[in-house]
């Protein structure tokens, strides 16, 4: 059975599967199981299937990528001898790639099979081309700057930034510097307004809650976490997994520093 995702268990779900990795034994390192992932593959509405998709998984400890089969009429994919472990993954369409906008942990036993349905969420012109400018703008400590703080509230530690290229997004990593100031914090919660947003582009202003206090006119860099790479540096959209079974775990933002239990390189 498929059980429908619920978006934003974060913290839990990482501590959760670290858990039910964490029994796995190191000596069975080199004979690690391997299961298969089986699921669809839909469009923006989550109902019609997408047919000669690929999607790749990548274990986030040794790199090993494993490719599925091309998505039939009905959508559906196959990737054989995966084991367990973190995986980011993207999906190759005819139309162009998809990154995933997440993480995701699979809990496979021999010849046990992971189940999950990926809907595409394609961006519209602007994002996709503030994406690529981050993207490819960032230094070679993986930081872009993307605007400055233009006002703050010591009371709330609400901060206004003036995004002035690239953009914003939810759960991005951010660098807040200036003459006093130096710290690296999550985003959370973003406002335009008064209403919630999942991205902030270039013109625009958001709101955004500091950890620490910050002085106006200090600069805002886009962080990458280089644990989390993305598959494609110019992506057409995002991959959302809408539903699974208990063989994955999914929603996880931030990756510990601890050995997951992919095999080692061949």
């Amino acid at each position: 059975m498929f059980k429908r995702i619920h978006r934003g268990a974060s913290v839990g779900a990482a501590f959760f599967l670290l858990a039910f990795l964490s029994f796995s034994r190191p000596a069975d390192a080199l004979a690690r199981p391997k299961g298969n992932v089986i699921g669809f593959i839909y469009a923006q509405d989550g109902t019609t299937p997408l047919e000669g998709a690929t999607i790749k998984f990548k274990c986030l400890t040794t790199g090993r990528v494993f490719e599925s089969t091309r998505s039939d009429v009905y959508g559906i994919f196959k990737v054989q001898g995966v084991e367990s472990g973190i995986y980011t993954y993207g999906i190759v369409t005819e139309g162009g790639d998809f990154n995933a906008d997440d993480i995701l942990g699979l809990k496979v036993d021999e010849n046990e099979t992971a189940k999950l349905s990926i809907a595409l969420n394609p961006y519209d012109q602007d994002v996709a081309a503030a994406i690529t400018e981050v993207t490819k703008g960032k230094d070679k400590n993986g930081e872009f700057l993307v605007g400055m703080i233009a006002d703050f509230n010591p009371q709330t530690r609400i901060a206004q930034i003036r995004v002035v290229k690239g953009l914003l997004r939810l759960n991005d990593r951010i660098r807040t510097k200036g003459i006093s100031t130096d710290f690296y914090q999550d985003i959370h919660l973003l406002r335009v307004g008064d209403s919630p947003a999942r991205h902030v582009t270039s013109g625009q202003t958001a709101a955004l809650k500091m950890e620490q206090d910050v002085q106006k006119g200090d600069f805002v860099f886009v962080v990458s976490d280089k644990k989390i790479l993305p598959f494609f540096l110019t992506p057409l959209g995002v991959a959302v997994v809408i539903a699974a079974n208990g063989a994955v775990t999914y929603g996880i933002v931030k990756i510990l520093d601890v050995a997951t239990p992919c095999s080692p390189k061949r």
